[in-house]
């Protein structure tokens, strides 16, 4: 068998689902601010490196400042091609839990909308949902906004990140 013919057809090959995680690729400044239980704001910087790993997932790796010390993470965003839908996932060293998410695409391109679920950050042993919001704004800067539903089933914002390409 020709090996290079064997290359080319193994795997999954990206399709046009993955064209939207090409735009996340890059070395990112990031500005944040988060609401605190308290009622006050905490700001934030940080750094996001992300790959493309073999045109099917934007990889990354992050760190920033928060209340109490320094976070670093790693995340993915990938368009499943068997179950048809964007999926993610994100780790922290803030964090034993392995945050998966499902995505859709807004119509016009610009939002990705990623719903997980996850521990209640109030209740010990409950989980709730959870949501980020990323909004590609032009080709050098996105937003973040990260929250979850409240008790009345509402989406609360509680964390907003400016990303500037470096």
């Amino acid at each position: 068998m020709n090996t290079e013919t064997q290359e080319e057809t193994m795997g999954t090959l990206p399709v046009t689902e993955h064209e939207w995680l090409r735009k996340l690729v890059g070395e990112w400044r990031t500005e944040s601010e988060m609401d605190m239980p308290d009622g006050s704001k905490v700001s934030a910087q940080g750094h996001e490196s992300v790959e493309s790993l073999g045109g099917l997932w934007a990889f990354s790796k992050g760190s920033s400042e928060m209340p109490g010390g320094k976070m670093d993470y790693y995340a993915g965003i990938g368009w499943d091609v068997s179950f048809k839908e964007y999926r993610g996932f994100k780790i922290m060293s803030v964090s034993s839990h392995l945050w998966k998410c499902v995505g859709t695409l807004s119509e016009n391109g610009r939002k990705m909308t990623l719903d997980c679920e996850g521990p209640d950050m109030e209740v010990d042993g409950k989980t709730a949902m959870y949501r980020d919001v990323i909004e590609i704004v032009d080709d050098n800067h996105r937003t973040l906004a990260s929250g979850g539903l409240d008790a009345q089933g509402n989406w609360q914002v509680w964390m907003t990140a400016r990303y500037t390409r470096e």
